[in-house]
Order: C-alpha cells, then sequence, then structure tokens
C-alpha cells in the first residue's frame, strides 16, 4: 500500500525519528508516533517546531515533502529528495536536450486538460461550461493563441461569481487557492524527483529564478481539484483562514481526493506519479501522446 497521510503540524513540539517512525512531541502533551511509510507530506505551519537532521534524512530517502510555511501559514519552502533515481544523470540529459516541437505539443495537451477539467468542475456546480467547452477543442501547439488565459477569465467570473484570481490578494478565496496549490506544487514536484527529473526545466515555465517550473507546468490539470475543495467550502470574509485548523485539514485533504486516469479512478497524489512517469516516457518516444494527465471525476 503507497503512502497517503499528510501531517500537519500547527503547534510548538519537536520532530524526531525512531525505529523508522515520526515521533511527534508537542509541549506538555503525549507524544504521537506515526511510521513513515504511511506519510507523504508534512506541512511545518509553526516557526516553533524543531526537527532532527536524522528525520530529515530519512525523510528524503522515503521520498517524503516537506514544506514550510511564511507569516500567513502559506507554505513557502519544500524539502524534497535529491539524486534518488538511479538513472538520475541518464534522465537529466533527455530532459535538458528537449527540443521546441515536443515541448509546444506536451503544453498544448496540458492546457487541453485543464481547460476540460475546469469545464467539467463547472457542470458539477451547475455553471455554464460552454464557453470552455469551445475552447477545449481550439488549443494549438504551445497554446499559441493563450486559450489558457481567455479560459481563465471565464472560469473564474463563473465559478465564484465575478470573482477576480489574484494570488497576491490576501483575501480568503485568494487564500485558500493559494494555500491549496502550493501543497499540489510540491506533490508534483515530489514525484518528478522519484522518477529522476529535474523540476528546474520546464515545457513552458522557464525563470530562472524558479527551482519548479516543470511542477508548475504539471501542476495546472490538478488545480480545478483546489478549487473544488475552496468552492464547498463557501468561504467568505468572515472565515479565519489563517487560523481555521478545519479548513486547511480539508485543503490538505485534496491529495486523497480521487480522479480519473486511464478508465481507473485514482488519487492526486497517485496521479503525481503516473504523470511524472510517463513523462520520462513522453521524453524518451518524443512522443507528448505518451504523457498521461487526469479528468475531474
Amino acid at each position: 500500500m503507497s503512502a497517503w497521510r499528510t501531517i500537519l503540524v500547527t503547534k510548538p513540539c519537536r520532530l524526531s525519528l525512531k525505529n523508522l517512525q515520526l515521533v511527534y512531541e508537542p509541549k506538555d502533551e503525549p507524544p504521537i508516533k506515526v511510521p513513515l511509510e504511511d506519510i507523504t507530506v508534512i506541512v511545518l505551519e509553526t516557526n516553533q517546531a524543531t526537527i532532527t537532521i536524522a528525520l530529515l534524512s530519512m525523510c528524503a530517502e522515503k521520498n517524503i515533502a516537506i514544506f514550510s510555511c511564511d507569516a500567513y501559514h502559506t507554505p513557502n519552502g519544500l524539502f524534497t529528495p535529491f539524486h534518488q533515481h538511479s538513472r538520475l544523470s541518464q534522465i537529466a540529459h533527455i530532459q535538458k536536450e528537449m527540443k521546441l516541437p515536443l515541448k509546444k505539443r506536451i503544453w498544448q495537451k496540458i492546457i487541453t486538460q485543464k481547460l476540460s477539467n475546469q469545464a467539467e468542475l463547472l457542470k458539477q456546480f451547475d455553471k455554464d461550461s460552454f464557453g470552455l467547452d469551445v475552447l477545449v477543442a481550439d488549443v494549438k501547439s504551445g497554446d499559441s493563441q493563450n486559450l489558457e488565459a481567455l479560459g481563465a477569465k471565464r472560469y473564474w467570473h463563473l465559478l465564484f461569481d465575478d470573482f477576480v484570481r489574484d494570488q497576491k490578494k490576501q483575501d480568503p478565496i485568494n487564500v485558500a487557492l493559494n494555500y491549496g496549490y502550493s501543497i499540489v506544487r510540491g506533490a508534483v514536484a515530489r514525484s518528478l524527483v522519484a522518477y529522476g527529473l529535474l523540476p528546474t526545466f520546464g515545457v513552458f515555465h522557464h525563470s530562472e529564478l524558479n527551482a519548479y517550473n516543470l511542477a508548475d507546468d504539471m501542476v495546472e490539470p490538478l488545480r480545478p481539484m483546489v478549487d473544488m475543495v475552496v468552492k464547498k467550502l463557501q468561504i467568505d470574509d468572515e472565515l479565519d483562514i489563517y487560523m481555521g485548523i478545519d479548513v486547511k485539514s480539508k485543503l490538505l485533504s485534496v491529495l486523497s481526493l480521487q480522479m480519473q486516469l486511464n478508465g481507473e479512478s485514482v488519487s492526486v497524489i497517485n496521479v503525481c506519479d503516473v504523470m511524472a512517469q510517463s513523462f520520462v516516457k513522453a521524453m524518451r518516444l518524443n512522443d507528448a501522446q505518451n504523457l498521461l494527465l487526469p479528468s475531474v471525476v
């Protein structure tokens, strides 16, 4: 059975390793032990947690992603394994030498699936998806017409009733979306590294200041899953997104939600692995059709 737990640390504590278990020791409370083989992600929300090097090292071996958070309790740092894949150098060279036509075809497929997933989510909430349905069939290589941006304008307007998406704004909905996206982005990066890929080299995103360009590419079809959770939370201005553990727990649970992949129901965390593995295959065979992307159930 694959790992499935996401650990959210909000209290002052010490985190250590004993017998391949995470030992969580909160102040003035009994310690709690969790087998590392059950854990996929650890989110450190408090700046009053200490973590041992032994635990960090073993988390790397077990492919467990660890997030740090900023003053707003939004993930701002990510610890992932290094050189875990036995053929890292070979895969890295193939990735670095990817030709532009293949990158454009992969990006076309990613955006097509993202728009399709957004349209399906609108249908689930009884919203008019016609505008996005039309765009799905029109995405060209490299999304040269930038239909992703056109679709986004229509999508946000419909999903959250005249909402404006702005990742820098600190209103509750934008903060909740940022939190959820950060978690899924980290899960994608974790899987990319596990399959020998370098997250720095993307197919569309290519900023020299971004260590996770490829993760930002691959996360796109998964974003509607976060949108779905935030929509169901019915967030309003009275909700304290910064202190609400219940809200954050539900946002973290996006990793266990189910998507459709190759006719099967697969959790988001496992979808990340399948996407990374199929991306390697698409590179090796120089064929974007080998990239497997999930649909919203």
